[in-house]
């Protein structure tokens, strides 16, 4: 399988990663990541050079992780600087790679191409994901057995929802909605307007409503797996302007071929400090990922086993405009990248 690899990937939540090593999986590399003592993050090859022992296994000592095998360490550059076999000597094939790592919008996000080509300012925008006071936040994580692309058309599309997310998100607007389909560069929006309809049970709660309203679901899809979800609803016929209004993220990182990690967060502007209303969006979020869309994407996966998705020749809707978008735009992108790098690509330069 190939992956886009000259960009930003969410690796982490700033708060799984401590001082203590952390394993995850990504772009079927494994990857070690810690925090030093001063607080900074760092990403290596979380595979010891010498018999291929997994480094997260081991301890760390300060800023330097040992291997629990043969006791090699490494230093956060992953330099080997201490072999306690023989005389000493450190082989100067014994090293990790270290990834470039950025921590930001409450993430650590991981650079897994040409770390000469790491632009931090190539990573998208979402600043209501810093702290602060404006938005309260919740945050989750969903490890899926599936392949990501599958998880961003789940998104892409929403159709699904009156019928997947019954009790839950579903209503009978979002499927009847025309999506709008725009392009902009590698950048996909997916628009869906749905005047005098009533919404789902927890939109209901959280937004404080039981009666038909105009409501919005805005897409922002960025390669690789970045989205950005508004949702918002006002009275029938009012404007949207001041309205209140939800932002929504979902970050798809591949584990491999056939599974994901899929993080996500939800933002508001209002009822910030309602006591126990957080941990009642979060348990219904989790519930509708974890418990429906999950399992369809995972049986979807399963069922497509290792066929290529357009091999299957798949039925297009009306809702899978911006889905067909956001996938030839990816394969476009890694073919440039692709060729870039090939041998043929530089004997020319």
């Amino acid at each position: 399988m190939t992956y886009l690899r000259n960009c930003w990937y969410m690796a982490a939540w700033s708060g799984e990663v401590t001082a203590a090593p952390f394993a995850r999986h990504i772009l079927d590399e494994p990857i070690l990541m810690f925090r030093k003592q001063d607080g900074d993050a760092v990403a290596l090859t979380d595979r010891c050079p010498h018999r291929f022992a997994p480094l997260h296994l081991g301890k760390l000592d300060g800023d330097r992780i040992q291997c629990p095998y043969h006791g090699l360490k490494f230093n956060a550059e992953g330099r080997c600087v201490f072999n306690p076999q023989g005389a000493g000597a450190t082989p100067a094939a014994a090293s990790l790679r270290r990834y470039p790592l950025l921590e930001r919008y409450g993430g650590l996000w991981i650079w897994m191409g040409d770390p000469t080509r790491a632009d931090p300012a190539l990573l998208p925008d979402y600043p209501f994901l810093e702290p602060g006071d404006r938005y309260a936040r919740e945050q989750g994580y969903m490890h899926t057995k599936a392949y990501y692309e599958l998880l961003s058309d789940n998104i892409l599309d929403l159709g699904h929802v009156d019928f997947l997310h019954q009790g839950s998100l579903g209503c009978e607007a979002t499927a009847r909605a025309k999506p709008r389909t725009r392009q902009e560069g590698n950048r996909i929006y997916c628009d869906r307007w749905m005047p005098d309809a009533r919404q789902g049970p927890l939109l209901n709660m959280l937004f404080e409503r039981d009666e038909p309203v105009d409501a919005w679901i805005d897409v922002v899809w960025d390669p690789p797996g970045l989205m950005l979800l508004h949702f918002g609803m006002t009275d029938v016929g009012s404007a949207r302007e001041g309205a209140r209004e939800t932002l929504n993220v979902h970050f798809m990182t591949p584990e491999s071929e056939r599974s994901t990690h899929y993080f996500w967060a939800g933002c508001r502007s209002f009822r910030r400090d309602e006591p126990g209303l957080g941990d009642t969006l979060r348990a219904g979020v989790e519930a509708a990922f974890s418990l429906e869309d999950k399992p369809m994407i995972e049986a979807q996966q399963a069922m497509m086993g290792d066929a290529d998705f357009w091999s299957l020749k798949p039925v297009l809707l009306q809702g899978d405009a911006a889905a067909v978008l956001a996938r030839r735009t990816l394969a476009k992108l890694i073919e440039a990248e692709q060729e870039a790098a090939s041998p043929a690509a530089a004997t020319a330069q």
